[in-house]
Formats: structure tokens, C-alpha cells, sequence
């Protein structure tokens, strides 16, 4: 059973937390990335809550959340942990995504939950060892907006490398 109770939503950008938000835009503009939120085709936003332990006096505090946007050309993502200033942004190219959803994954069965795992060359980053290619866990909960999504995503992952 997963430690996490996550909510997934459909949002507009309008609606995004504006330290999110902020992110996101400097985020565009330190790495040139032009007007790339442009052309939205879906925006979505999951909060994360640890789940309540020790007969429910524990946990649960401090909400953590997540927005995907998904453009014809880029999944860009932005988080937000529970202290002020923790905004942060990454961009990834469609054409050079992979995704799995967590079921799949060989931690699954040790640690349960529901999101995807996103591997790609993310916009400024170089992973261990100097490698492009990174990964980063994008945590979903199961409304039929994550579900919409993770098909959307997908979609635009095949069409992208066409």
C-alpha cells in the first residue's frame, strides 16, 4: 500500500500556484525555450499527502504538489514541496521521452504506488556519471483526469517521434 494519498485534477495555467507558475516561466526563459505553453492541449495538478500513521496522529501534513503541462512538443513539469520557495521546474521534448507507468516498474512491488516514471533529456540536465538521459517520478492519483493524461502523453510521445 502506498505511503501517498494523491489527488489528480484538470486545471487551466491560470489556475496554477503562482510559485509554480514562476518556476515554470523562469525556467522557459533561463534555458530559451520560446512560447511553449502556447499550445496547452492538457494541464493537470496532483497534490500529495503522506498518509496518517500511528492511529492517525501522524502524516498527512505539509501537501506536496505537481503540475504536468502537456504542448504538441514538450511535458513541462513543476513542483512545489511544503516549504515556501521550493518551486522548481523541468522541460522535456517529447521526441526524446520515455514513460512507465509505476505498475510496471520493478520497484513496484516494494514500493506501491500510482504515477509514471519519466526518463528523457530534460532541459539543462546531465545525470550521473554525465549521462543525458534521466528520469524523474511524477506521482498520479487514480481520477479520470490522470488517466486522460498518461493517454494524452502517450499519444504525444508516438506522434512527436513521427
Amino acid at each position: 500500500m502506498s505511503k501517498w494519498i494523491r489527488s489528480t485534477k484538470r486545471i487551466t495555467l491560470g489556475y496554477i500556484h503562482s510559485e509554480i507558475y514562476m518556476a515554470i516561466k523562469t525556467h522557459i526563459t533561463e534555458y530559451n525555450l520560446g512560447p511553449i505553453l502556447d499550445d496547452c492541449q492538457m494541464c493537470i495538478e496532483t497534490v500529495s499527502n503522506t498518509k496518517k500513521k500511528f492511529f492517525g496522529l501522524f502524516g498527512g501534513k505539509n501537501p506536496r504538489t505537481q503540475v504536468a503541462i502537456l504542448t504538441p512538443g514538450w511535458l513541462i513539469l513543476g513542483s512545489r514541496g511544503k516549504k515556501e520557495g521550493s518551486a522548481a521546474a523541468l522541460s522535456v521534448q517529447l521526441k526524446d521521452v520515455t514513460i512507465m507507468d509505476h505498475k510496471d516498474h520493478p520497484t513496484y512491488k516494494h514500493v506501491p504506488d500510482t504515477g509514471l516514471h519519466v526518463t528523457g533529456i530534460f532541459t539543462g540536465r546531465i545525470g550521473r556519471h554525465g549521462f543525458q538521459r534521466v528520469s524523474t517520478y511524477m506521482g498520479l492519483g487514480e481520477e479520470t483526469d490522470a488517466q486522460k493524461f498518461v493517454g494524452l502523453l502517450s499519444r504525444a510521445i508516438e506522434k512527436a517521434r513521427v
